[in-house]
C-alpha cells in the first residue's frame, strides 16, 4: 500500500516538475504556471503553454 501512494506522489510531482520546464523553456514564470496547474489542472496548463507561448529562441536540451 505504501509504495502505491509512493508512486502516485511521485507520478503527480514529475507531472508538476513538466508544467515548469515547459514555462521556463517558453521565457515564461515557473512558479506562477505551476500554481496555476494547481487551480486549473496540470494539463490543461501544460496545453496552454502549446498553444499560447512559443519556445525562447537559443532555447536547447540541458
Amino acid at each position: 500500500m505504501l509504495i502505491w501512494i509512493a508512486l502516485a506522489i511521485w507520478i503527480i510531482w514529475k507531472v508538476f516538475v513538466i508544467v515548469g520546464d515547459m514555462a521556463e523553456r517558453r521565457g515564461q514564470d515557473r512558479f506562477l504556471w505551476q500554481v496555476t496547474a494547481v487551480f486549473i489542472n496540470p494539463i490543461s496548463a501544460m496545453l496552454l503553454l502549446w498553444i499560447f507561448c512559443r519556445v525562447k529562441p537559443g532555447w536547447h536540451n540541458r
